[in-house]
């Protein structure tokens, strides 16, 4: 099952020194696992459009919608057999130390 996890700088903490090479043994365990589909960063959310359709018709805005709170600033995509395991590897995404990580499963 494909997961979605995303990464939030929720708890006022900085990275620490050297987070990029954490992310980088992390990428190298997970392609290692077969659990890698996907990551990245993502741009601060004023950057980002909101898509809705009304009527038929698309109306595109500037976003986040007004009801999320904090926005997320990465994502990975993993392949795991279950939620267990999707949760094993967020623990590992390094941003759960200086934030939190929130793990969708599919419907």
């Amino acid at each position: 099952m494909k997961f979605l996890c995303l990464a939030y700088l929720d708890r006022g903490l900085a990275p620490p020194p050297g987070v990029a090479a954490d992310y980088g043994a992390l990428g190298e365990a997970m392609r290692a696992a077969g659990v890698f589909i996907d990551s990245g960063q993502l741009s601060p959310s004023n950057a980002s459009k909101l898509v809705r359709v009304t009527g038929g018709q698309a109306e595109v805005g500037d976003g986040p919608p007004p009801e999320t709170g904090q926005a997320p600033t990465a994502f990975f995509v993993i392949d795991c057999p279950d939620l267990t395991a999707a949760l094993d590897w967020a623990a590992r995404i390094p941003a759960a130390t200086y934030g939190s990580i929130e793990v969708r499963p599919p419907r």
